[in-house]
This record gives C-alpha cells, structure tokens and sequence, in this order.
C-alpha cells in the first residue's frame, strides 16, 4: 500500500513494527521520530529481535547530535550498528547509508522518508508497505549483508536483490532510466537534480513530455541544470520550502513508477540506496499528488 506524507504520519512505520513477531530490521539515514523510537522499545520488549542500522556521519549533523541519536536507539533496547565503512566517504564505492526502509519477517516498508519528525509533518514523501515475499527476502537479504558488514565482515548484497529492488550502487541508473524512457509524458519530484548525464539527458529527451517539481532551495548547479531542461522544452516547477517541502524522490509515467531513497545524482547512486518500482493502481494516485503539488509549485 502507498502512503502519502505528510498526511499519513509515521503510521505505515509504525504498523510493520507493530506487526514484527520474532524479528524486526531497521535500515535508515537517520532515526529520532519518538513515536518510531516507541514502537521499536515496545517490540523489544515483547521479546522482537530488533536491529538499526543508521548513518554515522549525516549530512550537516554534528557529531554531539550523532551521539544523542545513537543514546536514544540504545534506550529502546535495539542492537545497532553504524553503516559500515564502505558505505562513508572512506571508500570510493558508497559515499552515505541512505536508505529509508524497515522490515520484518513478513512485511516490508521502503520509502524516501527518514524517520524524523520534519518527514511525517512537513515533507512531501512516500512510503510503501507490501507483504510480497519476493520484496521482503530481498530486503531481509540485503539488511543481513549490510548488518555483516558492519560487524567487519565482507558481505555483499545478493544478486537477485538488484533485480528485486532498486537497490544502489548497482543497476539503480539503468532502472531509474527505464522508468524516465518509458512512452508518454512522466512527472518527477525530487529534492536534486544533479548534473549526471545520463539521467539529465534522458529526462531533457522528453522535452514537454517531463513535468519536473524541486524544492526553491536547490542549489545554483541544480538551478543551471534546470535551465537546460527548461531549454528542450522540459516543464520545471519549484515548490516553495514552507508549509511542504520536497523531499520525496519519485517518477510515475503511464505505466511504470519510481519511489525509493536515490536522488538522481550520480553521488546519491553510489549511496546505498532502496527503492521500488510501481505499477497498478499507484500510478494513479501518484499522478493525483503531483497534480496537486504541481498547481501549489
């Protein structure tokens, strides 16, 4: 099921760890919604065996507030872990842990939302939760590589996983360019843009056939990227930072959509990142927000 934030709050969250019976992982960039902290203690206390793994240099955060994180996911009685070495700026591969998802032995969220407050009462985000056991062994698979690794082993995510998931580094590139090649007009939000030619070119391909939303706040580099969209034809629209943000990462055509933690920027695609692709009835509800966001921007 798809969940629009911030109209949902962090209920879809909130749900998959409720239902955790044995076994409960949580993968994200960053971890301070209390309400979220609660649901973990609580699991942990009806004797769920619960795992974090987080970020350990965030973006702008300070060290000190790094440390108050780790305390309070410590609090709940979780085991957790730092993304290991080779998701930081140590090693030429992964640059940040930047996933957003948790998972239990049966059920499954991913989404573009850190589970924070600003995500559930100010962003624009989305969430999916699914009971399909293809999506959770994937996902189980790659949080135990992850959790491996983290623990100094040399674990890699199973290949199969890359084909499951939008899963990055990988073949996240490829998917996120069959989405944007797909016939017919596509909309995309994203917090970035970025100047990473393959997914800059292929989105300027559509020309009037893109419809674009950013945030006000990009950067002046996003801004000249937008200027080349806007030169083939391309529709971009900024979306004021206040009383919603964009923060969401989203491409929805006709047919196919995309819904996951990457940016489109070749940084965010050696992050490790997860993500989904959609079809069926979320296409429609996914073009109904944008058409929202779209008149607001």
């Amino acid at each position: 099921m798809l969940s629009i934030e911030p109209q949902a709050g962090p209920a879809p969250v909130i749900q998959v760890i409720n239902s955790s019976r044995r076994e409960l992982d949580v993968g994200v960039y960053y971890l301070s919604d209390r309400k979220i902290l609660r649901a973990i203690a609580a699991a942990h206390r009806r004797g769920v065996d619960v795992r974090v793994i987080i970020e350990g240099k965030p973006y702008g955060m300070k060290h000190w507030q790094v440390r108050r994180e780790e305390r309070t996911i410590a609090a709940t009685g979780a085991q957790w872990k730092v993304a290991p070495p080779r998701f930081t700026s140590h090693d030429n591969d992964y640059s940040f842990y930047h996933c957003k998802y948790c998972a239990n032995g049966h059920e499954v969220e991913i989404g573009t939302a850190n589970f924070d407050w600003s995500a559930f009462h100010r962003n624009r985000e989305y969430v999916y939760v699914t009971r399909n056991a293809t999506v959770v062994q994937a996902v189980n698979a790659v949080f135990n590589a992850d959790w491996t690794a983290a623990q100094g082993g040399n674990q890699r995510a199973p290949a199969y996983a890359h084909r499951v998931l939008v899963l990055s580094p990988g073949r996240s590139a490829a998917q996120l360019l069959q989405v944007i090649d797909q016939p017919g007009p596509i909309d995309v939000e994203s917090e970035e843009l970025g100047p990473y030619a393959p997914i800059l070119d292929a989105l300027a391909a559509k020309g009037g056939d893109l419809r674009m939303i950013l945030p006000t706040s990009i950067n002046s580099e996003d801004q000249r990227d937008v200027a080349f969209l806007r030169s083939h034809g391309c529709q971009v629209r900024l979306l004021p930072k206040s009383p919603i943000y964009m923060h969401a990462k989203m491409i929805v055509g006709n047919g196919l959509a995309f819904v996951g933690s990457e940016n489109f920027t070749q940084t965010s695609l050696n992050n490790r990142g997860m993500g989904l692709l959609l079809n069926g009835g979320d296409i429609a509800t996914l073009k109904s927000q944008f058409d929202k966001d779209w008149n607001r921007a």
